[in-house]
Order: C-alpha cells, then sequence, then structure tokens
C-alpha cells in the first residue's frame, strides 16, 4: 500500500500529507491492514538497527532504537496535527535538542507554520536578536523563497511585518507558490548566552480560495492513510540516512551539498564528512575558516542524529571556537577529552557524519583531515593552541547545558 506524495516518504510531512492524498479505504482500518502495516514497518526498521551493516557498539545500538523511537514521535507529531488550522503563532517544529532529525543544526530553533496554496498571510512580529533568522516558503520539497529578515524594512526596535503570497506585494513580501504547504523560520545563535530568538505571529488575511477537498470522506479512510505511511516514513528515513551523502572513506569530507533539491535554504552550503576512530584514535581537522554570516561545525551519531551538544561538547560555531595565531582552525574529534578548548566530543559513539555548515560565506572550505594516536594529540598542534583545564570544560558544559534548556523549555 503505497501514496503518491507531495513529499518522499522519508520526510516527516509525508505523514501529515496523507490525510489528503493516497487510495487507502475504510476497509483497511476496519480490517486492521493499516495497522499491521505500521508494526510491519517497525519490525523491519529494528533489524536494520541490529544489522551487521551498522555500528554495532553498545552506545551506537542503544542510539538506534532510541532514534526509531525519536521517528515515531515525528511521524506522530505530524499525523496528530494535520487537520488543525493554522495557528496564530509561529511555532517550534518537532526537531530540538530532544527529538533530533537529519543532523539538525545545534545553534539552530527550527520555527514555522502551515501554508495552503492560494492564500494570503500576514507575519508580524519582532527579529530578536539571533545571527542569523531566515524564513523560507516551501511547496512539498521545493523551496518558493528564502529572505533573511535583515533585509526586510524593520522598525527601530526590530519590529516586522510582511505579506506571504502567490502575487507580489508592495512592501515586505516572501513569495508562496500555488500549492504552498508550510513556512519554515531558521533561527541560528552563536552567543548561546544573550542571543534572542523572534517572536512571530501569522494570520490568514483576504478572502479564501476554494481548497481541493475529499467531500463528506469517511475518516477511517484518512486515519489508514496515516497509518500506511507512517510506517513507510519510519523505515524509508532510517534507509535514507544511512546512505545518504558521505565520503567513500572515513575520516574525509567532500566538496560542499546543494541541498536545496531536498528542501534545504539556498544560502545554507554544508561541507560533509565522516568520522570513524578506534578507542585510541583522534582525527584532527584543520581548515581556513570562512569569512560571512555563519559558520559551524557539529558532530554526528551513526542515525544521523546531532550527539548531544547539550551535555557534550559536540559542536563548536565561529562565536565559540578558537582559532590558531596563524589563522586556521584547528578541532580535534576524539573519545576522551583531549584538553584542547577545540575537542568535539564523541560521547562513546564509533562513528558517524561531521558537517561544517557555511551559511552567506564567501566560501565553504573542504577541510583538511589526519588520523593520529591520542596520545600524540598535544604534539600534533601548535604550542599557541588554546589548551583548557578540566575545572574550565566542567564549566563550559555547565553554561552549554543552562543554554540548551533555556532554548527548548517545556
Amino acid at each position: 500500500m503505497t501514496s503518491p506524495f507531495v513529499n518522499p516518504s522519508w520526510m516527516p510531512h509525508s505523514v501529515s500529507e496523507a490525510a489528503r492524498a493516497g487510495d487507502a479505504t475504510a476497509d483497511d482500518l476496519v480490517s486492521g491492514r493499516a495497522w499491521s502495516h505500521l508494526l510491519d514497518g517497525l519490525r523491519q526498521a529494528s533489524g536494520v538497527v541490529l544489522s551487521d551493516d551498522v555500528p554495532r557498539n553498545p552506545t551506537d545500538m542503544a542510539a538506534g532504537f532510541r532514534h526509531l523511537l525519536v521517528l515515531l514521535g515525528l511521524g506522530l507529531d505530524q499525523a496528530l496535527r494535520a487537520q488543525s488550522e493554522p495557528v496564530l503563532a509561529v511555532t517550534p517544529s518537532g526537531v530540538d535538542n530532544v527529538f533530533k532529525w537529519g543532523m539538525d543544526c545545534p545553534d539552530c530553533i527550527y520555527t514555522g507554520a502551515p501554508l495552503r496554496g492560494g492564500e494570503s498571510y500576514r507575519l508580524w512580529g519582532n527579529r530578536g536578536s539571533a545571527r542569523y533568522v531566515g524564513l523560507q516558503s516551501m511547496a512539498g520539497m521545493a523551496s518558493s523563497a528564502n529572505v533573511l529578515l535583515d533585509e526586510l524594512d524593520l522598525g527601530p526596535s526590530g519590529e516586522v511585518e510582511l505579506v506571504l503570497s502567490t502575487e507580489e506585494h508592495e512592501g515586505n513580501w516572501l513569495p508562496i507558490a500555488e500549492n504552498a504547504t508550510i513556512l519554515v523560520v531558521r533561527h541560528f545563535f552563536y552567543d548561546w548566552d544573550t542571543e534572542v530568538a523572534t517572536t512571530l505571529n501569522i494570520e490568514r488575511i483576504g478572502k479564501a480560495k476554494e481548497r481541493e477537498a475529499r467531500p463528506d470522506e469517511d475518516p477511517r479512510a484518512q486515519m489508514a492513510r496515516q497509518l500506511i505511511a507512517l510506517g513507510d516514513f519510519v523505515v524509508a528515513n532510517l534507509e535514507f540516512f544511512l546512505q545518504f551523502s558521505r565520503p567513500e572513506k572515513p575520516n574525509t569530507f567532500l566538496p560542499p551539498l546543494d541541498g536545496t533539491a531536498m528542501g534545504a535554504a539556498a544560502e545554507n552550503r554544508p561541507v560533509i564528512g565522516s568520522w570513524e576512530l578506534g578507542p585510541d584514535e583522534a582525527l584532527l581537522v584543520e581548515v581556513t575558516p570562512p569569512e560571512g554570516l555563519y559558520w559551524s561545525y557539529s558532530l554526528g551519531n551513526p542515525w544521523w542524529e546531532t550527539i548531544d551538544y547539550a551535555g557534550h561538547q559536540s559542536s563548536l560555531n565561529g562565536h565559540q571556537a578558537v582559532v590558531d595565531d596563524d589563522g586556521i582552525l584547528r578541532v580535534v574529534i576524539a573519545h576522551e577529552d583531549p584538553g584542547i578548548a577545540n575537542w568535539l566530543d564523541t560521547a562513546g559513539h564509533s562513528a558517524g557524519p561531521v558537517i561544517l555548515r557555511c551559511v552567506r560565506t564567501e566560501s565553504a572550505p573542504v577541510p583538511t583531515t589526519r588520523v593520529i594516536p591520542f596520545a600524540e594529540i598535544d604534539a600534533s598542534l601548535p604550542a599557541t593552541t588554546r589548551r583548557v583545564t578540566p575545572d574550565e570544560r566542567k564549566a563550559t558544559i555547565a553554561a552549554r547545558r543552562l543554554a540548551v534548556s533555556k532554548r527548548f523549555a517545556r
């Protein structure tokens, strides 16, 4: 049982789209076929986690089953909210520091609001002080438009107001497509302690046009379609990211990726690498950091989740990292603390992705890498490379925990 979604089955939005797409009937729910399809998908996904084709140390395996719960939770959120009316506030997405998906950025709050093609919206609020705030209108996987709030006309205290519509509008305007589905807002923070997110509200304006609908549809058919899509999503998402863009040789980086075809913002040029280290190994990563608005490193586990960035220093951005006197940024990926300021903590995992995100930068450089024995880290770095004491590291982690807990307060 399959459905022709606008988004492919590995995308969370495919579950919400199933409410209005597909060919499942009420009988698929009544007979139990839809529910069995979901359970079969979960069993298939657990087989992937247990297979010999993926890393299987204790931390990796536990994280794999935890990730299945994350995927189930994200899909359930999409299914349960599918029929809700557009909200008046631009609200957080399902992705946060607990529900990690697709190597979400540790510096980011992802928010948004549902859109419906053929309608117009008013967006208003305050800019806040985050390093970067980008708006993106989407139609399924396709991006219709990108704009930074700082490119718009703002009030003296950061007040912002704009119109979202298919037809051009005077003043601040964000184009949306006839088949628009969602507004995505990304807030990237450099200084986790002081920068403040936007506060945005949205309302539909003008006369709503006729929408495509299934008149007097049996709600059992709708539920059957969503159960089927949820089972497909968990399996497809797991398999997609296990084979997604990564170097053939571990501990290297690929050229910058153009991710616009899969919904990424046009100004984001990620440089994707991989890491895989033995117990006594470390990876030295060197690059001249790019000039521009935002860049960061983030480390992931085998399931393409960002490693817990509150309890571990698994990410560093342009504000947090320390560049050496020669202009080179040297980062050390290791299982244990080497006493280097720019340490990225694997948190017990054996392998995973590492991403250098470059957003609105003049270049997207490809770092050089070198695997070295853990015992030789200190000797492999310049004498002036910033070192830290255990107490300094403890204070850094405490500050990270506090900042993340405030950012994602529930």
